[in-house]
């Protein structure tokens, strides 16, 4: 009787396939992309190239995952959510991973130093990629219309980061000093000046990658947020 019910088991399971545990796939890339930001807080305070090394291996890790969790998605029977939303789940969550070893690979090879601005941007970016993580979390349960909540944070990530933005370039843009010395005609005005410049280029390309990653982790939210309406 035992082996009938397996053969019958066998047989319904090679016709009708178990479906994947997406929400359970999305949830691994999410834990990955969670450990990169928060590497990427301790590298902007630290400036450690071990932790730079570590968010270069999770971006690498979180490509792989994400490949073969759309391999599992092109190949299956059933899906909980439209394939679309799924693939655009799969394929946004990690987005923010790509920026950061860009990041710190660039701030390595242009010896920038990390600073507060850059700092804080990196810690919204946590708390947005927390947010995400939290919002997946909840989807399948019955606290699933919550998850509205973290979807909002996530796209919230966008207008913060912008903020921020604006007073880094205020602050990079503050050349009073190097003014005074060319005023004043010192001796080291001309080199000062240069190195400012190169500077102002410099730190205004990370920032603009840290914006960068922030846009696209509040369209993350968004489609976060469209399954949440889906579902709930």
């Amino acid at each position: 009787m035992g082996g009938n019910n397996s053969l019958i088991s066998n047989l319904a399971n090679s016709v009708f396939p178990r479906m994947p545990n997406f929400y359970s796939m999305i949830l691994a890339q999410c834990e990955l992309v969670t450990q990169s930001s928060a590497a990427l807080v301790e590298f902007m305070q630290t400036n450690s190239k071990t932790t730079a090394d570590t968010i270069i291996r999770l971006d690498e890790e979180e490509d792989a995952l994400k490949a073969r969790h759309l391999e599992v998605l092109a190949d299956a029977f059933a899906t909980p959510l439209d394939r679309e939303d799924l693939q655009r789940a799969i394929t946004s969550v990690g987005v923010t991973m790509k920026y950061a070893a860009t990041i710190v690979q660039e701030m390595q090879t242009l010896t920038i130093q990390p600073g507060p601005f850059s700092t804080e941007m990196a810690i919204l970016l946590l708390e947005s990629n927390k947010a995400l993580y939290r919002g997946y979390k909840k989807l399948g349960t019955d606290a699933t219309a919550l998850a509205e909540n973290d979807a909002h944070v996530a796209v919230r990530a966008k207008h913060n980061l912008d903020q921020c933005f604006r007073r880094a370039l205020a602050d990079l843009f503050d050349t009073q000093r190097v003014k005074d010395k060319i005023k004043n005609d010192a001796p080291d005005a001309k080199m000062a000046a240069l190195v400012c410049i190169l500077d102002i280029f410099k730190q205004r390309e990370i920032y603009r990658h840290l914006v960068d990653s922030a846009h696209e982790l509040s369209q993350a939210g968004n489609c976060l947020h469209d399954i949440v309406v889906k579902i709930s």
